[in-house]
């Protein structure tokens, strides 16, 4: 189970709705790789969970109140003093990359209006969070990455915040979906359609390259070779529906649970129509 930039998409809107205008009540690191966020508005409180974790990365709301050491590492300490008391301001995704940007408004140590970042970043073993300061500099981060660890980007205290290195793939926001289709048609060997996909287009899961080929050829695997001009001008028309539909975000939360073992298949934002009567696929009320 991946969580795409696509369903971070709609993930972001969801916390938009739910936290802009909060202020930082409470900050808590329950795991080494793991935060908890307490948001306070005039309603309430609502608890943001981040994780950095290699196999469970991911930004969501919470219910839970999971059980906190009684000494707070040093980077929650950090996130307390810089961030204790500040206001959401905006949540920001670069195109359809994974991760979140948060911007907080708080003041510094003179006492000026600052926004002070932090960035999570959903990207399996290379999963971070990142605390940046109004310049852009990185203030630190719960998994520190030096010269020995990387040699494309380094994640240390006082360095400019980097962006992840481009894997030049296409964003569906930004291209027309015909386009995609045309550059998976000139790839120049055997792939199967799904890997095709995930190779050629930004923020997009196994799952959903999957299933655009369960639509497209209507139950059948395909392979880009193998595809006549009635597939790709399908394939096309479903990019394009799955383009408006992250636009909008439109999609709606669905989980897959396997039919005999009742285990988690997969989730989504669109509907997983390709386990036909091997798993139940189920709506959810949030993402």
């Amino acid at each position: 189970m991946a969580l795409d930039g696509m369903f971070l998409h709609h993930l972001k809107k969801e916390i938009e709705g739910g936290a802009i205008g909060t202020r930082v009540d409470r900050i808590y690191q329950p795991g080494k790789e793991e935060l908890v966020f307490v948001l306070r508005s005039q309603s309430g409180c609502r608890r943001l969970f981040l994780s950095a974790r290699a196999g469970g990365a991911r930004i969501n709301f919470t219910l839970s109140s999971p059980e906190n050491p009684k000494q707070p590492p040093m980077f929650c300490m950090l996130l307390r003093k810089h961030l204790s008391g500040a206001r959401l301001s905006a949540v920001r995704q670069p195109e359809l990359e994974r991760m979140l940007i948060l911007d907080f408004d708080t003041v510094n140590d003179f006492g000026d209006r600052v926004t002070k970042s932090l960035a999570a970043e959903i990207m399996g073993k290379y999963s971070n969070i990142i605390l940046i300061d109004e310049n852009g500099k990185i203030i630190d981060a719960i998994k520190r990455v030096d010269a020995g660890m990387s040699s494309e980007r380094l994640v240390l205290p006082g360095l400019a915040y980097k962006m992840p290195p481009p894997q030049g793939k296409v964003c569906l926001l930004s291209s027309d979906a015909g386009s995609i289709a045309e550059r998976i048609k000139s790839i120049p060997s055997d792939m199967k359609l799904p890997k095709a996909l995930l190779s050629a287009t930004q923020g997009i899961s196994p799952v959903v390259c999957r299933e655009l080929q369960y639509i497209t050829g209507r139950g059948s695997e395909l392979d880009v070779r193998g595809m006549d001009e009635a597939q790709f001008e399908r394939l096309g028309f479903f990019l394009g529906r799955l383009a408006e539909t992250v636009r909008s975000c439109s999609g709606v939360p669905y989980m897959a649970v396997d039919a005999a073992t009742k285990k988690p298949l997969d989730f989504s934002f669109i509907n997983m129509l390709q386990y036909g009567s091997g798993a139940a696929v189920s709506r959810k009320e949030s993402f």
